[in-house]
């Protein structure tokens, strides 16, 4: 019975999350800063003020879309964020950015989880596979392998959690030190920024939720062989 009254109390945060992002990020993209600094701009002046030549700064369709992918060293900006003068575009600019310095400089959680990538999505696929298979035919230790192979998932999201706080870090101070935020401007992009960490802390939750169901599962059909 727990497990529904969690399940129902994390449903509830991840909704309030992605309405705080959404909300903020939609009243902060009307606000332009005082440096007239769109989201390109922002991105290759931080870029630059870092050394950083190899990062490609692009446009791509969607709305928070954001990313940097470290493969192909492409800092991937949505149409309106790479566009628009404002808060929100100079944020959400500035922590991909982060990303990509702590990529540059080599910063270890960044290394370990860019190493995890490929087993995350391979056990992403088996963990659920294994656990299915274990609950429909009551084979125990088949649930206890695919809890070990989700136990990765979680692993990774614990590791993405501190990067992604990180990268917002850099983002502000940066913005700050290069005189593209004012002092209120920087508080403003702040709460952009924590509303989107708060959707990477829901979803922390969410897989250390299911890992604590699927153990649960499995201790409940043992006491029951008793």
């Amino acid at each position: 019975m727990w497990y529904y009254y969690a399940a129902l109390g994390l449903f509830i945060l991840s909704l309030f999350a992605s309405f705080l992002i959404k909300s903020r990020y939609n009243k902060y993209i009307q606000y332009a800063v005082s440096s007239n600094y769109n989201g390109a701009i922002t991105a290759n002046t931080i870029l630059r003020s870092q050394n950083i030549s190899d990062v490609k700064v692009v446009s791509i369709p969607g709305n928070l879309t954001d990313n940097y992918n470290p493969t192909t060293k492409t800092l991937s900006l949505s149409e309106e964020v790479y566009n628009v003068s404002s808060i929100a575009s100079v944020a959400v600019a500035a922590h991909e950015c982060g990303h990509a310095i702590q990529h540059a400089e080599g910063y270890m959680p960044v290394v370990i989880r860019t190493k995890m990538v490929p087993v995350a999505n391979f056990v992403s696929y088996f963990s659920y596979v294994a656990i299915f298979l274990g609950v429909a035919f009551e084979f125990l230790n088949l649930i206890e392998f695919g809890i070990i192979l989700f136990s990765v998932i979680v692993l990774f999201h614990l590791i993405t959690l501190p990067i992604e706080i990180d990268a917002s870090k850099r983002a502000l101070r940066l913005v700050n030190e290069l005189g593209i935020y004012t002092s209120e401007e920087k508080s403003s992009g702040k709460k952009v920024l924590d509303a989107a960490a708060l959707t990477y802390f829901v979803s922390l939750l969410s897989v250390i939720l299911t890992l604590l169901r699927y153990i649960s599962i499995v201790s409940s059909r043992r006491n029951n062989r008793r």
